[in-house]
């Protein structure tokens, strides 16, 4: 990876959390214990949605939900250089892991945000996991960088053979499906930086809406539309203090988010509460302005 390479996935991570910080501590700042609640359940909502992509994806592949699966093939999250882990036990029972360092935790923690991080940390997780294989996944994280005094995250996901119902025996281990017959070979495709980050920031941004307006109509929409106007102007900051002067082709290589609403078709499946909309009017263009 050539160091221009390197800056821009940096960029594109870093900015998916920055979105996750200003619109986590908007909706707290507005609605109190009301904001955390809905941060919470649009993070379990995001969680929930990549575990049953991922899911669907491993099952199209004829391969068994379990966690070293889930753990070792297809991941939807682009590899990061600054992120270092040790692993301490996977198969498919269970993974075992900590993770020494967390450029996730990084960033939260430069914008005076770890308490919005350390609910992505318990919420995400969890959902995440549990929802790829039926409910049935523990997740137990002893320890978090985004946790005051943690000095690493520790991962303790267990799936065990004898809490699945009889039916889902077979779907997840071998040993219950004796006419079982691997796939020859399993490719799936890590995705690249920006497809990916492109990706996740839109999901993660819908799901916070959602969550909003479930709980608070009218008023949850419009806590989201002032964090995404205070994004913005974040965005504007972070990048000029980098770079200094800022043009278009810049911020779609280092900006997780396409800014041709247009040319988006994940805002097919992703936008209700007028979403696309909303972070056209409220980020994208005030964006551009701002850099351009």
């Amino acid at each position: 990876m050539t160091e221009l390479e390197e800056s821009r996935l940096n960029n594109l991570e870093d900015h998916y959390c920055i979105m996750y910080a200003i619109l986590g501590r908007t909706l707290m700042e507005e609605f109190g214990t009301d904001g955390e609640a809905i941060l919470r359940q649009g993070t379990r909502y995001y969680g929930q949605n990549r575990g049953r992509i991922h899911r669907q994806k491993h099952l199209d592949a004829g391969m068994k939900i379990n966690m070293y699966n889930l753990f070792t093939s297809g991941g939807d999250l682009p590899g990061d250089t600054r992120t270092f882990r040790e692993a301490q036990r996977l198969n498919e029972e269970e993974r075992v892991s900590h993770t020494l360092t967390c450029p996730m935790a990084d960033i939260w923690g430069a914008y005076g945000c770890m308490d919005i991080g350390r609910i992505y940390c318990e919420e995400f997780h969890c959902a995440c996991y549990s929802t790829y294989a039926y409910g049935y996944t523990k997740v137990n994280i002893a320890k978090t960088l985004t946790q005051e005094g943690d000095e690493y995250c520790a991962f303790n996901v267990v799936l065990r053979k004898a809490d699945l119902p009889e039916e889902l025996q077979p779907v997840c281990f071998e040993e219950f499906d004796p006419d079982y017959v691997p796939p020859e070979e399993v490719s799936l495709p890590v995705p690249g930086a920006k497809e990916g980050y492109r990706s996740l920031w839109l999901r993660l941004y819908y799901f916070l809406l959602q969550a909003a307006v479930e709980q608070k109509q009218e008023q949850g929409k419009k806590a989201i539309e002032e964090g995404l106007q205070k994004l913005a102007g974040t965005v504007t900051e972070a990048f000029q203090k980098q770079k200094g002067s800022i043009d278009r082709e810049f911020l779609e290589e280092n900006y997780p988010l396409n800014l041709d609403t247009g040319q988006e078709p994940m805002w097919k499946d992703y936008g209700n509460n007028g979403a696309k909309e909303l972070a056209e009017e409220a980020f994208i263009k005030p964006l551009l302005a701002k850099c351009l």
